[in-house]
């Protein structure tokens, strides 16, 4: 499963914002193949570019938490400044992995249960199956009463 740059899971909750102080060309080649890919991974993620306000760049992530991570770039090409970034503040592939798992088998058509858990809370939501009897009335020949009676009715 290779999230590049980031999966929209592949960041932890925290760090809706970024901010980006550019000054050397390397950083032009971060700023024009991997932040739109960050940007459309992660919507949620504001992303400000502040450019020659600095003699070094570096990058700045606001946490959640209020923290603030700076991470400096100057010397660092773009694939290095990704593989930087996901490796402090993104998520392990085996968290990505249990999450993937967990949401398909939360969302699998052929469970049922509770809604917390499940798409569908009976089988009878299922279509083509017999609808609950509590809601729609079962065709006589289907209830045992019926039965029981035409058993009663054939013996006689």
């Amino acid at each position: 499963m290779g999230h590049f740059p980031f999966s929209s899971s592949a960041l932890p909750s925290s760090g809706p914002c970024l901010s980006v102080l550019l000054t050397m060309c390397t950083i032009l080649k971060f700023v024009f193949f991997n932040i739109p890919q960050i940007q459309y991974k992660n919507p949620w993620v504001q992303i400000m570019m502040f450019k020659n306000m600095t003699p070094t760049p570096f990058l700045r992530f606001y946490l959640d938490s209020g923290e603030q991570v700076l991470v400096d770039v100057e010397t660092k090409t773009n694939k290095e400044i990704v593989e930087h970034v996901r490796k402090i503040l993104g998520k392990s592939e085996e968290t990505l992995e249990r999450e993937q798992q967990e949401r398909q088998q939360l969302s699998h058509p052929a469970n049922f249960g509770p809604r917390k858990y499940c798409l569908r809370e009976c089988m009878c939501q299922v279509e083509g199956q017999v609808p609950c009897p509590g809601l729609v009335a079962l065709p006589k020949e289907m209830t045992g009463k019926y039965r029981a009676a035409l058993r009663a009715s054939a013996k006689d």
